[in-house]
């Protein structure tokens, strides 16, 4: 009867992927993922920095802690991408009062290391998911969680998990506005270039079109392309909400001559024009009339 059972149950998961497309192969090769601990042999180094267990939200044994200081060494974990794709990143501390609300972790991505700020005061016990990154193949460390913090208050490092693929937060599913944000927030200080499509040199709507291609979204090339017939959904120019996308004319017109990134708090990040660098900027400019605005990924 037992036996029986299981092959039933196997029947059954074999059924359900094959509803789904996927050989039973193909899913188990899909499915990978990796929890770092900073007690895991070889895959943690944190020079300089104390252990301690006294915070029962921590993940496994013990946490390891630190003051900011701004040339310390930061603690890094090592973890294996089997393959050059995207992946979803997430780490986990205990939460205290007396510890860091600005402290920076950092994931080593295809494009370069991208910063993410987190508030180690909140979310304590828990896995915080920090974004989905393209991230090349290779057993190294990927990860680090810097001691350049502002304030006096401990920084900790715990625990850091990758899941391969692009996996929702809490309450949703897909890219989130806090990826399409931090993706662009790297993109600061690039140079504005007519045309440009890269580190060197980019446009307003190479800009938005570089970001969103990050997490597999394809955008038209031009702004107005981008407004009129690319991807998502036209919201009312009061929804200026993180990761929108807001569309303008610079002369006060009704015309789409350009593109920002929305921020959430009044802002944007974008390439005004030639002489300047991609850059914040307030919402809506004296410049800049709001001629729309676009929510291609949910805000949060």
């Amino acid at each position: 009867m037992f036996r029986t059972g299981l092959v039933l149950a196997a029947l059954s998961l074999s059924a359900a992927l094959a509803a789904l497309g996927l050989s039973g192969r193909a899913a188990l090769a899909d499915a990978y993922s990796q929890v770092v601990d900073n007690s895991t042999r070889g895959r943690f180094e944190a020079p300089g920095w104390g252990t301690s267990s006294w915070n029962d939200g921590r993940y496994g044994k013990d946490y390891r802690y630190a003051r900011p200081a701004r040339e310390a060494r930061p603690a890094r974990y090592r973890v294996k991408i089997p393959a050059t794709g995207y992946y979803t990143v997430y780490a986990r501390w205990p939460a205290d009062r007396g510890y860091n609300a600005g402290t920076r972790i950092g994931v080593s991505a295809a494009g370069g290391l991208r910063w993410v700020r987190v508030d180690q005061q909140r979310n304590g016990d828990r896995w915080n998911r920090l974004g989905v990154f393209r991230m090349k193949a290779g057993d190294r460390f990927y990860i680090r969680v810097s001691r350049r913090a502002g304030g006096g208050k401990y920084v900790i490092a715990d625990a850091v998990k990758v899941v391969r693929g692009r996996v929702g937060g809490s309450g949703g599913s897909g890219i989130t506005g806090y990826d399409i944000l931090e993706e662009a927030r790297s993109w600061l200080g690039v140079p504005y270039k007519y045309g440009g499509e890269s580190r060197e040199g980019v446009d307003c709507s190479g800009l938005t079109m570089k970001v969103y291609e990050r997490f597999g979204i394809e955008l038209p090339r031009t702004a107005h392309d981008q407004y009129y017939s690319g991807p998502g959904r036209k919201v009312s120019r009061s929804e200026l909400r993180r990761g929108y996308l807001v569309f303008g004319h610079a002369d006060g017109g009704s015309g789409i001559e350009h593109v920002g990134i929305l921020t959430g708090d009044g802002r944007m990040i974008h390439a005004p024009a030639p002489g300047t660098v991609v850059r914040y900027d307030d919402v809506p400019a004296r410049w800049y009339n709001i001629v729309g605005v676009k929510r291609i990924v949910p805000p949060r």
